[in-house]
C-alpha cells in the first residue's frame, strides 16, 4: 500500500497468530490495542484512529473488507490532526478505505476516495513533487480493475513521466500498474525499454514490485507484462542473473495458478529453463544434453534428463541431487504474494 506505515507491535503480533491460523485471537489483540488507546487517550485521539486503522488493516487481510471500511471510516472521521505525521496516517487511512471498498468491488466508492488522496498527497507535498506523482498509482490501479484502461493509462503515465523528470527511484511504484495497463490498451512494445542502463539496485526493485503486482492483475495482460519483463531483463543481464531467474519464476508461478486458463507451453518454457541454467552451471564435464519437463494434470512436475554419455562414477547421484536443488530454487524464488 502507497504510505503505509509500519506495523504497530499490536499489529505485527496479530498478523503472525493470523499467519498461524488463531484468526479469534488476531482480532483479540487489535480490539484490546484499540480499549487501551480509548482508556489512555479518549474518544477522538489519533491514538484511537490508529487502533481502528490497526483492526481495519487486520480484516483487509481476512477478506473481512465490510468491517475494514467502517473501521478505515471511524479512524477517519474526526477532525483533521495539525501535525505533518498525523496527516501522513490519515492519508494511509484513506488509501486503506479504498481498499476495502475495491475488495467488495465497489470500484466508484474505491476511486472517489483515492481522487480525495491525490487531492490530499498533492497538498501535503507539493503537487509537482515525486510523491504526490506515486500518490496516483492506487488511482490508476482502481481504474484499471474498472476496465477503463486509457484512462488508467493516462493516469499512469503523467506519475511515471513526472518521476523519470525528477529521477526520483519511486519509479519503480508506478511501474507495475503502467506496465499493465499499457498491454491492456493493446500496445505491442515493451513499457520496460525506458529502463535500459538504469542502476542494478533499481531495476532489481521494479522487477520485484511487478512481480508483487501480478496476483492483482487481468492475467492475460500480466501474461503479456511477464513476457516483456523477460525479454528486458535476459537482454541486460543473461542467462542465470539473479534477476532473470525471479522473473522466469514469477511466470511459472503464474501460469501455475490459472488452472485451466494457464498457458502451458510459457510455463513449461520458463520451468525448463530456469532447472537447465541452473543445473549446467553446476555440473562439469558435459553430462547432461537436454532436459525436457513434463506436468501432470495436478501440477506435479517431471524432469526427463537426456544423457550425452553414459555416467562415471557418482555422476548420477550428483545429476539426481543438482536437479532437485534447481527444482527446489525455482519454487522458493519470490512466487507473487497471494
Amino acid at each position: 500500500m502507497v504510505f503505509a506505515e509500519q506495523p504497530s507491535a499490536a499489529l505485527q503480533e496479530a498478523l503472525q497468530l493470523l499467519a498461524e491460523g488463531r484468526a479469534e485471537e488476531a482480532e483479540t489483540v487489535v480490539k484490546r490495542a484499540a480499549k487501551v488507546a480509548k482508556g489512555k487517550h479518549g474518544s477522538g485521539s489519533h491514538p484511537l484512529a490508529m487502533a481502528y486503522a490497526d483492526m481495519a488493516r487486520l480484516h483487509l487481510r481476512m477478506g473481512k473488507f465490510q468491517k475494514a471500511v467502517a473501521e478505515f471510516q471511524h479512524a477517519s472521521k474526526d477532525a483533521m490532526p495539525p501535525d505533518t505525521p498525523s496527516r501522513r496516517d490519515r492519508l494511509s487511512f484513506l488509501y486503506g478505505l479504498a481498499e476495502a471498498f475495491a475488495g467488495l468491488r465497489n470500484f466508484d466508492e474505491a476511486q472517489m476516495v483515492l481522487r480525495q488522496c491525490v487531492m490530499f498527497a498533492k497538498r501535503m507535498y507539493g503537487s509537482s513533487s515525486g510523491l504526490a506523482a506515486v500518490a496516483t498509482v492506487p488511482l490508476a490501479d482502481a481504474v484499471l480493475r474498472a476496465n477503463k484502461s486509457l484512462e488508467s493509462l493516462r493516469i499512469a503515465q503523467e506519475a511515471y513521466d513526472t518521476l523519470w523528470r525528477l529521477g526520483d527511484v519511486l519509479i519503480a511504484k508506478v511501474a507495475p500498474v503502467r506496465a499493465e495497463a499499457w498491454k491492456a490498451v493493446g500496445k505491442a512494445d515493451s513499457p520496460f525499454a525506458d529502463f535500459a542502463g538504469l542502476p542494478d539496485e533499481l531495476v532489481s526493485r521494479i522487477v520485484a514490485e511487478v512481480i508483487e503486482h501480478v496476483p492483482n492483475g487481468n492475467p492475460v495482460h500480466i501474461r503479456a507484462v511477464l513476457a516483456d519483463l523477460l525479454a528486458f531483463v535476459d537482454k541486460m543481464y543473461g542467462d542465470g542473473h539473479p534477476i532473470t531467474c525471479d522473473v522466469l519464476a514469477a511466470v511459472a508461478h503464474h501460469e501455475a495458478g490459472l488452472g485451466a486458463g494457464a498457458d502451458a507451453s510459457a510455463r513449461d518454457a520458463a520451468v525448463r529453463r530456469s532447472v537447465w541454467s541452473y543445473t549446467v552451471r553446476r555440473l562439469t564435464g558435459g553430462l547432461l544434453a537436454n532436459l525436457e519437463v513434463e506436468f501432470d494434470p495436478d501440477g506435479t512436475l517431471h524432469l526427463v534428463p537426456h544423457l550425452a554419455r553414459e555416467p562415471e562414477g557418482d555422476e548420477a547421484t550428483q545429476l539426481e541431487g543438482v536437479l532437485t536443488q534447481a527444482v527446489d530454487d525455482l519454487y522458493t524464488r519470490p512466487a507473487a504474494k497471494p
